[in-house]
């Protein structure tokens, strides 16, 4: 079942890369996030409440999936919207993607997860693969708070899965994300608040429409129903690390559908995170299975 939950994930966040530069023309950064992330929480509430869970999660829970929400969803979007907006929706989102890197330490911190050689030598590989696609972008260096900003979103989705592991909340795993992502749109909503200048939203911009559509259902109801499971069923080191696989993805339905120029440094980097993430998940120790750790 991993097998089918993982590819859908790298899928659904990977071609995020090009059609969130379509879904600009239609509306600004902020504000798409503010129609995505409610109407995105609400089809999975109701997809949640469909096959028999309560819409409301036990009165104990609530503030696990408030606390959890705000990293992985609020603050992560945040930063991210805030870094996006200063180097610009290129190359430099792919600093996100040293949050691996974030999850296997504080896992090792929080979670007593052991760091193998293995697992270490992928992080050196994602690392290295990160470094060698940030240099090739100016902005990058010259930007540095850009770069900070975006580096806090990787940081705050790592917390974010390490605290989901941790917490290990009871309940539905789709209502569950669905609480985290609708709580998680108030911070953002906050902030709109307070920096919502230059927001535009031009209905007629179809190709923008459809990749706001796209990051809706996809990238956020289908990614986020297939991320929490797996972070329920694999640890939490090793369910980052294969997130590296999304870059991959990124750089080439970006390079088809938005004529963005990939290097040879791009073709190296996509080598070694090819790598990590097979060094990530080859030979891991048994753990719970989908099947067990779903319920299903």
């Amino acid at each position: 079942m991993t097998r089918f939950l993982l590819p859908c994930v790298w899928i659904s966040w990977g071609l995020s890369y090009p059609l969130m530069s379509w879904s600009l023309e239609a509306v600004d950064l902020f504000s798409g996030r503010l129609i995505i992330m409610p109407i995105s929480g609400l089809i999975l509430l109701a997809f949640g409440v469909w096959n028999g869970a309560p819409a409301l999660p036990n009165r104990r829970l609530w503030g696990q999936i408030a606390l959890t929400g705000l990293f992985n969803m609020g603050l992560f979007q945040i930063f991210l919207i805030a870094g996006i907006a200063t180097l610009g929706p290129s190359r430099t989102p792919i600093i996100v993607y040293t949050m691996p890197t974030w999850s296997a330490l504080l896992a090792m911190l929080l979670l007593k997860e052991r760091i193998t050689l293995r697992i270490a030598l992928s992080l050196a590989l994602s690392l290295a693969a990160v470094g060698i696609i940030v240099s090739q972008e100016a902005a990058v260096r010259t930007a540095p708070v850009g770069t900070l900003l975006t580096l806090l979103a990787a940081i705050s989705f790592g917390i974010g899965t390490v605290l989901t592991k941790r917490m290990a909340v009871a309940g539905d795993i789709t209502i569950n994300a669905a609480w985290q992502i609708l709580l998680g749109t108030i911070p953002v909503v906050i902030v709109w608040l307070a920096f919502a200048r230059g927001a535009y939203f031009h209905p007629e911009q179809v190709r923008g429409l459809a990749a706001l559509a796209w990051l809706t259902l996809v990238s956020n109801v289908l990614a986020y129903a297939c991320w929490f499971r797996i972070i329920r069923a694999l640890p939490a080191a090793v369910a980052s690390l294969t997130t590296l696989v999304v870059p991959c993805i990124g750089f080439g339905s970006s390079a088809l559908m938005t004529a963005a120029p990939v290097s040879w440094l791009d073709a190296v980097a996509l080598g070694l995170i090819i790598v990590a993430v097979t060094l990530a998940l080859a030979r891991r120790e048994p753990s719970k299975s989908l099947d067990e750790a779903t319920g299903s």
